[in-house]
Formats: structure tokens, sequence, C-alpha cells
């Protein structure tokens, strides 16, 4: 049976502590029956890696890493589908697919699972053996950079299919955090028939959405007619569920997205009668994911500002930490020295 965990090799980037990475160089892995290995060519920095970084994780040394578009170099037993010199993206969610909550579809709450990254080693490395089920091919109209921008939008899919159990319909709604995650999610909504507002105190990142054909703001209370049958908190900060609760109108379905601090008051949710969700990751979307930026409806490129280098990841990390306000998304690509 497959490892559940990534296995990285070669040059492998390791946070030894907050804030600090080091190179180390280990053995390229060989696949197990029914793994692949992957060359990493592009990785995206998202949100959790930022966390990571800043000294969220306990155990170092760590590879973070889940956003990357990467080429198929070796096959193991088993494995169908796939075969050396394909490119292809990761789906980041890895799941026991034994548990009952695998077998019934819900992957993200596998009591085994988690993200590549968090739960064991990510992506940030020259080699890594990954489980061939997470192997997502690329088509040739998703770039390298594109693909290190697909888990917003599968994590933006998961949420829409959430919400539709209680609003069928497309509805006003309040995104709010207007970053690479908020900003897609905006997009994603609007093409299926919502009317999205973002809220970002950044300007730089509303500047972004609204060159994305989004309605932006301040993170204040906005008139929205109505108000917002949903919100959708993005921000993982505790300002930002503070808005979310102010924004939410009686009857409101609020989607929790962000990993902040704390949450609305129970007071609120009876008061109001809210509807909480919560959406975990993007399980099983990639590949609508991967459709809609192929057929060109979703550019997810348009949110990264900045490149590095492999050899640069530190400077990526720290310049995405100190400038937000400039460093909307980082990506790493190129090749390794």
């Amino acid at each position: 049976m497959a490892q559940q965990r990534a296995r990285p090799g070669g040059a492998v980037v390791e946070l030894v502590k907050p804030h600090q990475f080091a190179v180390t160089r280990y053995p390229v892995p060989k696949p197990v029956a029914g793994e692949v290995v992957v060359a990493m060519r592009a990785l995206g920095l998202c949100g959790t890696d930022l966390h990571l970084f800043g000294g969220r994780g306990s155990t170092y040394p760590h590879v973070v890493g889940h956003d990357g578009a990467a080429v198929v170099v070796e096959v193991g037993a088993g494995v169908t589908g796939l075969e050396t010199g394909q490119r292809v993206t990761i789906d980041p969610v890895i799941h026991c697919g034994r548990c009952a909550n695998c077998r019934r579809g819900a992957v993200q709450l596998c009591p085994d699972g988690g993200y590549l990254g968090m739960l064991g080693p990510g992506l940030l490395a020259e080699y890594v053996s990954v489980p061939a089920r997470l192997v997502i091919p690329l088509p040739d109209g998703v770039s390298d950079l594109a693909a290190t921008v697909l888990e917003p939008l599968a994590v933006a899919l998961h949420t829409l299919r959430r919400v539709s159990m209680l609003l069928p319909e497309p509805v006003p709604c309040a995104v709010v955090g207007g970053g690479p995650l908020g900003i897609l999610l905006g997009v994603v909504l609007r093409h299926y028939g919502y009317m999205p507002h973002v809220f970002e105190p950044q300007p730089t990142r509303r500047e972004l959405a609204a060159a994305l054909g989004l309605d932006a703001h301040p993170p204040a209370l906005v008139d929205l007619g109505d108000g917002p049958r949903l919100v959708v908190e993005t921000s993982a900060a505790a300002a930002g569920v503070d808005l979310a609760d102010e924004l939410a109108t009686p009857g409101s379905v609020v989607a929790v997205v962000g990993r902040a601090p704390h949450s609305i008051p129970p007071s609120s949710v009876l008061l109001k009668e809210l509807s909480l969700l919560g959406v975990k990751g993007g399980p099983g979307q990639y590949p609508e994911a991967v459709r809609l930026v192929a057929e060109g409806t979703v550019d997810p490129e348009a949110v990264i500002t900045h490149l590095f280098s492999w050899d640069d990841a530190q400077e990526a990390f720290q310049s995405n930490v100190d400038q937000p306000d400039l460093v909307i998304r980082a990506a790493l690509h190129g090749p390794w020295s």
C-alpha cells in the first residue's frame, strides 16, 4: 500500500526554526507501489506556509509547501494513467482511503489525513514521492505558474458545494479578505452567478481585486441593499471574523474558510439565525479547477506578483511576511541549482 505522506529528496529546503530555512541533500526517493516521484518545477507560497514559516509549527526540521507544478520522473508499481515526462499538479489533501469519512467521499475529514506540508513533509524539494491518487495531469493550457494557484480555486469550488445545500440560487455575498484566496474565490463566485463584494484593508490588494472586475471595499460596513445572504471569511484574522459578523444579516450563511483565532459569538448565531459552514480545503475539486483555468474562465496567475528562484526561498517567504501590501502571492520556479 502506498505511503500517505510525501517523501522529499534531492535538494530539500527545510524550515529548521521559525523564519529560517536550510538546504539539505537527501537521496532521491524511489516510489513504492501506488506512488510516483515528481520533479518540482514551481511552488506557490500559501498563507498556511507563511504561518508555518512564522512559527505555527512545532516540529523541526520541516518541509512546507502544497501548491505546486511538477513533472513525473518515475512511476511505482500498479500506477495507471500517469507516465514519465507528464506535467502534473498535486491535490494536497492526503487521506487513508479506508476510514468512514474517506469511504463517503469526505476525505478532508480523514482522522489520519491532512495537508501536504502540514501533516508530514510538503513539496519544497527538488524531488518528491507522493501517492499517485493525489496526482492530477495538467493540460497545455495550464502553465506551471497557474498550477501553483489551483488550490484557492479548489477551495472556492468546495465552498460553493457546501453553500449550495443552504442557498440553491446565487445571492449577493461578501468575501472578507482580499488575499489570493479571497480574490480568486470572488472570481469563481461571480462566474457562477453570485454578486461578490470583497473587503480588504490593503489598498494594493483592493486594486488587484478591482482590476479583475470585483467590487472591492475597505473593511467597513457598506450599504449592500438587503445585505449579503452569504459571507465568506477568508482572512484568518480576528478583525476579519468581527467584520463577517457585522456584515451578516438575519438568516445569512457564513462560510468559514480562514483559520482565525476566534469565531462568531454564539449570541450572533442565535439572534440572527446564522448558518455557519466550515470549509476545509478543496477535496476532489482539482480536476474542475484545472478545467476552469484551461478554458480561460479564471486566470490564477493574475494574483502572482513576485517570482523567486528556489535558491531564494528565504527571501521569498520573508518578503511575503514583511510586505503584505506589495507581495500578494509569491512563487518559486525555475531550475534547481
